[in-house]
């Protein structure tokens, strides 16, 4: 299912809106439950494949 992206872009230091990401193994993961303990990075990678 496609959602459409929002309209409006972060700025550095906003928070993120809480969705849902999905890891290499598709698993679904709430991006707000990986910073209850501490800061982490994001990181998108592009796949040509």
């Amino acid at each position: 299912m496609n959602t459409p992206l929002p309209q409006t872009r972060l700025a550095v230091g906003d928070i993120a809106p809480d969705v849902r990401l999905v890891d290499h193994d598709g698993q679904t993961t709430a991006m707000m439950s990986l910073w209850k303990s501490r800061p982490r990075v994001l990181l998108f990678v592009r796949h040509f494949g």
